[in-house]
């Protein structure tokens, strides 16, 4: 199992060395003879496939599954083999590690041999015979942890995962033994460390007893913090994100979250937050950082296309650390055939309190579609919180001033609003999450003028989608989501058309065009709604470590009630699509169908774009 210490004794004589060379060179040359002669027989012994069996693998394991990852026949089955014997000797030699995985699953009296399919059968079969024996249970797991001036934690190895009572599998034991060494560290044993195992078998009770050796060492508190290849950045800076203080217990959990911290500033390539090699002397324990710098500078540039909008195109350029203290300033701009914008962004991060940001906005864009067309600007100030590790809170004021053309009517729209959201998010990737779960309530009052008349109403939205791997690998995920909206204090015709709520499009309802879900007009064009409301389903699978596959299912609906209401012209639509796994996200390729469409929609939607559609 791993980590045992195998103990060597004797030595043998200079002339017993030297006939041991002999007669291992005499062996090498026989052996490479005899490849040479197998290697260059007739073309006809040459077996060009041949196939794998494993007869006896106890049900309910994955041994099976194992062997085609270790074993030398699986591997270099694609190469064939230069004849029978060859083979033969192959799969002999595969014996002694498919007995290592048989024991390594509990079964420590596992026997196997070899043997190949009769000649002239096609393919070739290599059969592996496995007698497994009893499988041996784990009677007893004992952690010592060896003398120290300090008092280390109880540790009991199976509240920390080790099979006790179960079958004596080595991976689950060494899990156990990485856990107590963790355990150890976090209470402030900073060089715990493990040290070896024995295993103590009984053949007639079929029972394995364990007992790991770990070395805790003695408990240390936190000393002063150095910072080692800071340049631009002031450490003053980095101190805002410290998790830790002199004096405090050691805790090796408390330094990861203190590294992941400056690591998630982006402003480093990379970031180490370690203690000494070696212990010092006392029980304060210095702490160094030591990172490099990235260039603060980024370029990115992109192009997605879809059925509705056709081509567009953006470029961002971003600077991460404007004024020396990570503030982060872009330019972004966006030009297609239905949207052409630029926005401005400032973002100062760790504003007079931990985790708390400054985000300012500027932007002018004209947008042309089916809805409406508009052509204006919207300036925007507010503060970011993190709550905690998932949770995100933000509030903040807004202006806009821009002339909507609805339907003909050519309008002047000035309006203030108060946005605020609350956001959770356990995912585990943002461009491609395989695991947890994100949810986002977000509203805005507004207020001001439309064509000359005052306006007030507010939105209200909240969406949420979750990612749950089917497999161990998570090649296999299944991606749900939701979204509800609703438009209080207003009529329809009071609020002006960009401010409406649509459904449909690339990051709507694949299938049916831009905003095209929900009313229509007399030349149907959507008038947009008071709400709406959408679901949606998708199977992702990877392929290949570079290629993946999706299917799906949406629906959503859109109604002049400001409450939703699924069944109001509820349309749904489904679709399959690609994906290409780029250093930069998944490359993203959908074609949605409609499944109850009206005259006026498309037969169907093309949509390619950068990251999963949610």
């Amino acid at each position: 199992m791993g980590r045992n210490r195998d103990h060597a004794g004797g030595r043998p004589r200079r002339a017993g060395w030297l006939c041991a060379a002999l007669a291992c060179a005499m062996l090498a040359a026989a052996c490479s003879r005899e490849t040479r002669l197998a290697e260059t027989a007739a073309p006809q012994t040459r077996l060009e496939r041949y196939v794998v069996r494993l007869e006896g693998v106890p049900p309910g394991t994955d041994i099976a599954a194992v062997a085609e990852e270790a074993l030398q026949v699986y591997l270099l089955a694609a190469e064939g083999a230069p004849s029978r014997a060859f083979l033969r000797r192959r799969a002999q030699g595969d014996i002694p590690t498919l007995l290592r995985l048989m024991r390594s699953r509990g079964f420590y009296e596992a026997a196997a041999e070899v043997a190949l399919s009769r000649e002239g059968e096609t393919p070739p079969a290599v059969i592996f015979r496995i007698s497994p024996g009893p499988r041996y249970l784990l009677a007893e797991h004992r952690l010592e942890i060896a003398p120290t001036p300090d008092t280390p934690p109880p540790l009991d190895a199976a509240a920390l995962g080790s099979p006790v009572g179960r079958p004596a599998e080595a991976a689950p034991i060494v899990q156990a033994e990485d856990a107590a060494v963790a355990a150890l560290r976090r209470a402030g044993f900073a060089y715990a460390r493990f040290v070896e195992r024995d295993a103590l078998a009984d053949p007639q009770a079929k029972t394995i007893t364990v007992t790991s050796r770990i070395e805790a060492g003695r408990r240390y508190r936190f000393g002063p913090v150095r910072y080692v290849g800071v340049g631009s950045v002031p450490e003053s800076y980095l101190e805002s994100y410290r998790t830790i203080r002199p004096g405090q217990p050691y805790d090796g959990a408390v330094l990861a979250a203190f590294q992941r911290r400056l690591a998630d500033t982006q402003l480093f390539a990379s970031v180490t937050v370690a203690p000494p090699d070696s212990p010092p002397e006392g029980d304060a324990l210095p702490i160094t950082v030591t990172v490099t710098e990235r260039p603060p500078r980024t370029v990115a540039l992109g192009l997605r296309y879809d059925t509705s909008d056709g081509p567009q195109a953006y470029g961002r350029l971003e600077h991460r650390n404007t004024l020396g203290r990570n503030e982060l300033a872009s330019v972004e701009a966006t030009a297609g055939l239905t949207l052409q914008e630029i926005a401005v962004t400032f973002r100062k991060p760790q504003l007079r309190r931990d985790g708390q940001a400054l985000v300012a906005g500027l932007s002018f864009s004209r947008e042309t579609g089916d809805a409406y067309d508009r052509l204006g600007g919207t300036a925007t100030l507010g503060l970011e919180r993190r709550l905690s590790a998932r949770w995100t809170a933000g509030l903040g004021i807004l202006a806009e001033a821009s002339r909507v053309d609805d339907a003909g009517l050519d309008q002047a729209v000035r309006l203030a609003g108060l946005p605020g959201f609350l956001a959770w998010d356990s995912t585990d990737d943002a461009l491609d999450p395989s695991r947890g779960f994100r949810l986002r309530l977000a509203a805005t009052p507004f207020l001001g003028r439309v064509d000359g008349r005052s306006v007030a109403f507010a939105l209200a939205e909240i969406t949420g989608s979750t990612y749950v791997a089917l497999d161990d690998d998570g090649r296999y995920i299944l991606a749900l989501r939701g979204r509800a909206g609703s438009i209080l204090g207003a009529s329809l015709a009071d609020v002006p058309a960009n401010h409406r709520l649509y459904a449909g499009g690339g990051g709507s309802v694949r299938g049916y065009g831009r905003d095209m879900i929900g009313p229509l007009d007399a030349l149907n064009d959507p008038v947009g709604g008071l709400s709406a409301i959408e679901a949606g389903v998708e199977l992702r699978a990877r392929l290949r470590d570079d290629l993946g596959g999706a299917l799906f299912l949406e629906a959503g609906s859109v109604s002049t009630d400001p409450w939703p209401d699924p069944g109001d012209g509820l349309r749904i639509a489904a679709g399959l699509g690609l994906r290409y796994y780029s250093p930069v996200g998944p490359l993203r390729l959908d074609i949605g169908v409609p499944l109850n469409p009206r005259a006026v929609d498309d037969p169907f939607q093309f949509y390619l774009a950068i990251g999963q559609a949610f």
